[in-house]
């Protein structure tokens, strides 16, 4: 059995959400077309807790787009 595995395709990754991809409402098409071709589609959805370390809020005068060392490695905010 073939499938089709789709990674964070979701509402904050487009553009006018919380971190939006350029363009990324472009893939939505070749998305929907490609999952008709499969038996089985599984789909990720990113998530993190409100406290997670990935968000600038959680970092004292930092903004989205800030660089921060998080476990000994550079993240963006």
């Amino acid at each position: 059995m073939k499938a089709l595995i789709i990674v964070d395709l979701q509402n904050d990754f487009l553009p006018g959400g919380a971190l939006p991809v350029p363009h990324g409402d472009e893939v939505i098409p070749l998305a929907n077309e490609l999952r008709q071709r499969f038996e089985l589609v599984l789909a990720t959805q990113d998530w993190h807790p409100p406290n997670h370390g990935s968000f600038a809020a959680n970092h004292k005068g930092k903004k989205p787009g800030d660089r921060i060392i998080l476990d000994g490695i550079e993240q963006i905010l």
